[in-house]
């Protein structure tokens, strides 16, 4: 039996970055990792999370973090593919961008509408299904945290509170599938931005569930 191929494109949320030594969770702790396990040897799950990375952005000197200009190459490595997830927007709320929730949810929705272009352009006639996903509200302790230089406090968490009925109108207009990360799991105690373990564990068997259930 052929493997579904599903392929995670997202930020430091999903390359599992950790706040306590700057390193990354390894694969078993990672939220895609945990949803690999969880799903089986039925499914493949493709992780390309990149630190800092945003939905069409480019920050001086970190063009490469801009996700637009990345996902055809990205999408080109890995193909075939039964679905592409994308969960983007954190990164957006970043002081120097000025976003409102909704410029972020369509840009996340740029992204991914990118990916199907790029997959259907390859494979005209394949099955490919498409998720947009709404990252984690950014918590209170973002005001005070090592990267409250890179925010805009209130305005930033207020903001991500908005994600999720901005990505699901999105989700709907684009005809992509929806999922809430917010609801599973939130960030750590310290930064507000990056999930610990325990968050990394309750997203990735969500998500796991999901995944059984619609993909």
């Amino acid at each position: 039996m052929d493997k579904k191929r599903i392929l995670i494109y997202g930020d430091s949320n999903t390359h599992g970055f950790r706040i306590d030594n700057g390193l990354r969770f390894d694969r078993n702790t990672r939220w895609p990792g945990v949803c690999q396990n969880e799903l089986g040897e039925e499914y493949e799950i493709l992780e390309e999370g990149l630190n800092g990375r945003t939905t069409c952005h480019d920050e001086p000197g970190m063009e490469f973090r801009n996700g637009l200009n990345y996902i055809e190459p990205c999408i080109r490595t890995h193909l075939p593919l039964d679905a592409v997830c994308v969960m983007l927007g954190s990164n957006d709320l970043k002081a120097e961008f000025h976003q409102t929730a909704v410029s972020v949810a369509e840009n996340a929705a740029k992204v991914l509408a990118k990916a199907r272009w790029v997959v259907n352009s390859k494979y005209p006639d394949n099955s490919c299904r498409y998720v947009l996903i709404a990252p984690p509200e950014i918590g209170p302790e973002v005001i005070h945290g090592p990267f409250a230089w890179d925010f805009e406090g209130q305005r930033t968490i207020d903001t991500s509170k908005d994600f999720a009925p901005a990505f699901a109108q999105q989700a709907d207009l684009h005809d992509f599938l929806f999922f809430d990360a917010a609801k599973h799991a939130r960030p750590c105690r310290i930064d507000g931005l990056h999930l610990d373990p325990e968050n990394h564990k309750s997203l990735g068997l969500a998500f796991a569930k999901w995944t059984k259930e619609n993909l």
